[in-house]
């Protein structure tokens, strides 16, 4: 019975194909925002977080390395990004009346230049749009 058990496995493990296309070769790893500034982040902040994760001025087995060359390329934006408000009729709390996001210029006056600076380092750059800090009640699909 153990045989057979043991026969079946080495059958469906033959079976199993994977591509071989380079994606996914770890989890992804990178660092998100608000673990460690909660909603204190400005996008100099982020900018500045971004260098660090390349910055090579660490040593691995005698080698300049940074975050980035171990797997840590993905970058979040947590919340707090978001400028909270009352917007159109229905009253959404960081959506405009059209669906659009309403970003906090103040504390992050290009989200498109900070992602932008972002992958110039090779990182990968995102940000949270389920919002808690507003709490933003838009359900309908031109929110997402």
């Amino acid at each position: 019975n153990n045989m057979l058990g043991l026969l079946v496995c080495a059958l469906i493990a033959a079976l199993c194909v994977a591509d071989d296309n380079g994606l996914a070769m770890t989890p992804p790893m990178g660092w998100r925002s608000w673990n460690y500034y909660g909603g204190n982040l400005r996008q100099s902040t982020m900018e500045a977080t971004m260098k660090a994760i390349v910055d090579r001025s660490r040593l691995v087995d005698g080698h300049p390395t940074s975050l980035a060359d171990l797997g840590y390329t993905d970058v979040g934006l947590d919340d707090c990004w978001q400028k909270c408000g009352s917007y159109g009729p229905q009253q959404y709390t960081y959506h405009n009346a059209t669906g659009w996001p309403q970003v906090d210029q103040s504390k992050f006056p290009s989200l498109k230049n900070m992602t932008m600076f972002a992958h110039s380092l090779g990182l990968k750059a995102g940000f949270y749009s389920n919002n808690c800090d507003c709490h933003d009640h838009c359900a309908d699909e031109y929110c997402f």
